[in-house]
């Protein structure tokens, strides 16, 4: 075959080629989670209109996709109009109107349009744990100014490298320098949400939209000087495209206008914190709003219950174990429920794990003796829940003086540190259980109970703790007398422990209490006679199965804290101590011992052999 007739069947096949990709429309998009699901939801209208759909998505952050636009390496991909300015050198604007007719203007001699806006603004923003930001008076980006240089600040790689509306302009127009900034690549930034709830982080940028912020109760700092500008999400497509597709510009007005803000925080966050595939949830999405007829393949797991105290929700201990349980459960929905008695949900099959104190394992006897609740089993230390005795009588300097004391409802783990207390000291002072459905009003219940101390068993910085002390209501009273007795050793798993002065409004010294382990808790197994198909016996019937080895080492490795289970709670056996290998008997095998002995007669008599003197 003649070099030239090669030359044109490569020609003729690069044509081919050429025509195929041009008669595909290629979808691209950011390698983050929310630009995904919307690149994936214009996949799947498009593909249900007949267009034949190339999906690049998750193709690079917002320079690669632009330049791949221009190139025609794709045909569009989803954009925010602040970010489309910006990228021209343009100043984002706060009106998202102006910034919509502003980059239609600037992107049509380029042959570039936008489409309507989906509905939804997500701009940047700073964000801090509540308890940090509580603990520090930070509210806006302003407060954070003085403090900055005792900070760390994590950060994405898109933001950080934004020439106008990025990390660097951002603290230049606050007058701020952090004393550690650590940035991570886009695709990797919900690395640091983890970073801010273990505390390696006090500030962290993120999105107005992730799903963690509710997720986790985070506070979202006010851009008091409006730094932050419009950035509503918009198909933004080359026009050479529309024109080859025309069921494209339907496609983007059925999306006008149809997912808000609150929508796309729910998408995100079963993205990036309950594990789904961003097409499927972008299918679903859907689906709910009558678009499409079918959503395709959705995992339709129920969710993972985790039940947690409700005078503890929202705290550093809850995420933990939250980010835990997801770590341990990848792909699987888990739901947080709050509760008064977090392993009576467990008792009732109503939750798979539970966030419980120490002392909500046992209940006393009419000894006073502790003996366990229930069929339980620790599968990891998330923390510490710490006894707060309240002084709500100024008269009242000891527990003991106490004629009534208020705690939480009962099977909570406070009414069950208050009847410990009341045991130990072997006190008769009535006991107040009270309920409510929010810090605030739990707080209340208890002023208004007419008792004269509480007694509240929650992690450091509890919000019940802090309003009734930030009151001027209560102060904590330190625990004596606890070690004088048997206290101790009957109730090993409350430890004595100290609360560091200024851990709470106006507490100038530390005081003197008892601290129990918080941990995460599961179904243990459940011994029950019964008859079997070989006649009576004792076999082992699981109400709920207990978790699997893998799975106890898996929520271990994502807790941040690696502690071995106090000794007198029962835990899981792959957490238990292993003991060594038991020493290889002395007596061998009757086998074994006759070959030994049968070798050492051999060796003998090669001996004699050797040394017999020669006969002549």
């Amino acid at each position: 075959m003649s070099l030239g007739r090669i030359l044109s069947i490569l020609l003729f096949v690069g044509i081919l080629v050429g025509c195929a990709q041009r008669d595909t429309l290629r979808i691209g998009g950011k390698d983050f989670g929310e630009n995904q699901i919307l690149s994936e939801m214009i996949a799947a209208l498009a593909e249900a209109e007949g267009i034949p759909v190339t999906r690049r998505i998750g193709l690079g952050p917002t320079r690669m996709n632009l330049e791949a636009l221009k190139r025609g390496d794709i045909d569009l991909y989803a954009e925010y109009n602040g970010t489309g300015l910006v990228m021209l050198g343009q100043p984002a604007l706060t009106d998202g109107d102006a910034a919509q007719e502003r980059v239609e203007a600037l992107y049509k001699p380029l042959g570039l349009v936008w489409g309507p806006r989906f509905g939804f603004g997500n701009t940047y923003g700073l964000l801090m744990r509540a308890d940090t930001a509580a603990a520090l008076g930070v509210t806006r980006v302003s407060d954070l100014v003085e403090r900055a240089g005792d900070l760390s600040i994590g950060i994405e790689s898109d933001f950080q490298s934004r020439p106008l509306d990025g990390f660097g302009p951002l603290t230049s127009r606050y007058g701020m320098s952090f004393a550690l900034i650590r940035a991570v690549e886009l695709e990797q930034r919900a690395q640091l949400y983890d970073l801010l709830l273990d505390g390696s982080l006090e500030v962290i940028e993120g999105f107005t939209t992730d799903g963690q912020i509710a997720d986790y109760g985070l506070v979202l700092l006010e851009d008091d000087l409006g730094f932050f500008r419009a950035y509503e999400a918009a198909p933004f497509a080359r026009a050479d495209a529309l024109e080859r597709f025309p069921a494209l510009s339907g496609v983007f007005a059925s999306l006008a206008g149809r997912i808000d803000d609150a929508l796309m925080q729910e998408l995100n966050r079963r993205v990036d914190i309950d594990g789904y595939p961003p097409r499927a949830v972008a299918r679903a999405a859907l689906v709910e709003m009558g678009l499409l007829a079918d959503a395709g393949t959705v995992d339709a797991n129920e969710p993972l219950v985790l039940a947690a105290s409700d005078i503890a929700a929202g705290g550093r201990d809850v995420n933990a174990a939250l980010r835990a349980v997801r770590a341990a459960f990848p792909g699987r929905p888990v739901q947080l429920v709050e509760t008064a008695s977090p392993l009576g949900l467990i008792a009732e099959g109503r939750a798979r794990l539970a966030l419980a104190g120490a002392e909500e394992f046992f209940a006393l006897d009419a000894s006073g003796a502790p003996a366990p609740s229930g069929v339980f089993e620790a599968v990891g230390v998330v923390g510490d829940a710490v006894l707060h005795i309240l002084a709500l009588d100024p008269g009242v300097t000891d527990i003991r003086q106490a004629d009534m004391v208020a705690t939480a409802a009962e099977g909570s783990g406070s009414a069950a540190a208050a009847d410990t207390l009341m045991r130990g000291f072997g006190l008769d002072a009535p006991v107040a259980h009270l309920g409510a459905e929010t810090p605030e009003g739990l707080a209340a219940a208890i002023l208004a109970s007419g008792a004269d101390a509480a007694v509240l068993m929650a992690p450091l910085g509890n919000p019940v703790v802090e309003r009734l002390v930030a009151a001027g209501n209560a102060r904590l009273l330190p625990l004596h007398g606890w070690e004088d007795g048997p206290n101790l050793v009957r109730y090993p798993y409350l430890r004595q422990m100290r609360i560091a002065a200024r851990t709470y409004q106006g507490q100038g010294q530390p005081v003197e209490t008892l601290a129990s382990q918080l941990v995460l808790a599961g179904t243990g197994p459940v011994e029950r006679d019964a008859i079997g198909d070989q006649g009576p016996g004792t076999v082992t019937l699981a109400q709920s199965l207990p978790l699997a080895a893998d799975t106890v080492q898996s929520i271990n490795a994502a807790l941040p804290n690696r502690i071995d289970v106090d000794p007198s709670l029962p835990q899981a056996p792959v957490l238990a101590p292993q003991m060594p290998d038991a020493p290889a008997p002395m007596n061998p095998a009757p086998g074994v011992s006759l070959l030994s002995v049968l070798l050492l007669l051999m060796l003998l008599w090669m001996l004699w052999l050797y040394g017999r003197p020669e006969r002549r």
